[in-house]
């Protein structure tokens, strides 16, 4: 049984599942090792004085592509506040599947989202609103759409357009949406509440999150630091303080753990 698995682990290991490929309409397959993309075009070589093959990017159907293992990093350097370290990393994948934005089988979605919100939290505010319009105008998934414009209603919030973020929120929300983008919603209905210093009704919608929402992890260090905001805001230090240090114990690698002991030690 021992070396059935062995073989079984061999084969996956080559499988063309794990392959980086284009496939065309025609049927061909071509291996992203064996061609370079020149503007709308993939050229391969065919070596010495043969020349070479064109294949324009309209004739691919599909791509053949793990994902790129940097997604995941920026993501976790933006968790941790890394914010240009984050950009660094998803940036060039971005630039990467651009040319294939729309062609099923690629991460361009995944890195622009990635990429927008990273934008917002270095405050690039100009370049956070273009990429979240380029976002919603080229995506066919609804998901990372919502996603965008979260991050559009956010900037809104950041440049201190608050009834445009409370009605961008609103038409969101009569939407059919995923529970990510649920719990990011009431995240930012909190932060409208903080904002006009509504403390109790922020501390409804922050811990909406670890009740409703306890899987979406992503989100959740941002409603505990809100919850503890809210708590301090009308006077409850014994919560506050309770607020951070859960905050702290359960995302002790967050950018938000971070100002929660920066906060709990400030005046």
């Amino acid at each position: 049984m021992k070396t059935i698995r062995y073989i079984a682990l061999a084969l996956l290991a080559v499988s063309p599942l794990c392959a980086q490929r284009y496939l065309l309409k025609d049927g061909k397959v071509l291996k992203q090792d064996e061609v370079v993309l020149k503007g709308n075009v993939l050229v391969k070589s065919l070596g010495g004085d043969a020349g070479e093959m064109q294949f324009p990017i309209a004739q691919v159907v599909r791509l053949d592509w793990p994902e790129p293992t940097e997604i995941a990093e920026a993501r976790t350097l933006l968790a941790a506040g890394k914010e240009e370290e984050a950009e660094a990393k998803i940036t060039p994948i971005y630039r990467q599947f651009t040319p294939f934005a729309k062609i099923p089988g690629g991460w361009w979605n995944e890195a622009a989202l990635l990429r927008a919100r990273v934008l917002l939290a270095l405050k690039k505010n100009a370049e956070t609103e273009k990429a979240t319009k380029e976002l919603i105008a080229t995506t066919s998934d609804e998901d990372i759409r919502q996603g965008a414009e979260l991050i559009s209603i956010r900037l809104q919030l950041l440049l201190g357009k608050r009834s445009v973020a409370d009605t961008m929120l609103e038409v969101l929300m009569r939407k059919e949406v995923s529970g990510e983008i649920a719990a990011g919603a009431a995240v930012l209905r909190g932060d409208i509440a903080y904002d006009i210093k509504d403390f109790e009704r922020a501390l409804e919608f922050y811990l909406l999150v670890p009740a409703f929402y306890g899987n979406e992890v992503e989100v959740m260090p941002a409603a505990l630091l809100g919850s503890a905001r809210s708590f301090r805001g009308y006077g409850d230090s014994a919560r506050t303080e309770r607020a951070y240090l859960d905050l702290i114990a359960a995302f002790p690698s967050s950018a938000e753990a971070i100002i929660a002991k920066r906060e709990m030690n400030g005046p």
